[in-house]
């Protein structure tokens, strides 16, 4: 059986992966999952605290999001996800076959949009442990954020097409 594909909008929090997510899906037909859903309550709790996850958090949430995939009548799918660590990157891509795509935003950028958005469980400041975890790697292909959503969504297009 084929390897389900996931087009993986990867960054820190408020790097826009849920607002492009949707924008994309909108786009393409293809079914938007945001990771965020997928943590058990545990995590939520943690990350509400101001406790940034470890990789005894992690593992079991992205095992749930390749359980999903892999079990889903769907063959591709979009995916909000910070996959910050290549780790974790490795090991969504031996089980499910990705495309990342990195929401590069300043720290500064970040924290503003968290602090702006209301009713998410993550606080801004958790930013500086995100940027400290993300292991960038050159097979990310980097998307500034420094453009409007939209121009976001046709320079990931543009991507996808090459």
């Amino acid at each position: 059986m084929d390897k389900k594909e996931l087009i993986v909008l990867m960054g820190i929090s408020g790097s826009g992966k849920s607002t492009i997510g949707k924008l994309l899906s909108q786009k393409l037909g293809v079914p938007f999952l945001d990771a965020d859903d997928f943590h058990p309550k545990e995590n939520v709790l943690k990350m509400n605290r101001g406790i940034p996850l470890d990789d005894d958090d992690r593992w079991p949430w992205l095992a749930s999001i390749v359980e999903y995939v892999s079990h889903s009548h769907r063959n591709q799918f979009i995916l909000g996800c910070s996959a910050l660590k290549i780790s974790y990157r490795d090991y969504l891509s031996q089980r499910l076959n990705n495309q990342y795509l990195l929401l590069d935003i300043s720290e500064a950028e970040a924290i503003a949009r968290m602090e702006a958005r209301k009713g998410h469980f993550m606080p801004s400041s958790l930013v500086q442990s995100q940027l400290a975890t993300l292991e960038k790697s050159p097979d990310l292909i980097s998307i500034s954020t420094d453009n409007t959503p939209e121009e976001m969504v046709n320079d990931i297009l543009e991507v996808l097409r090459t």
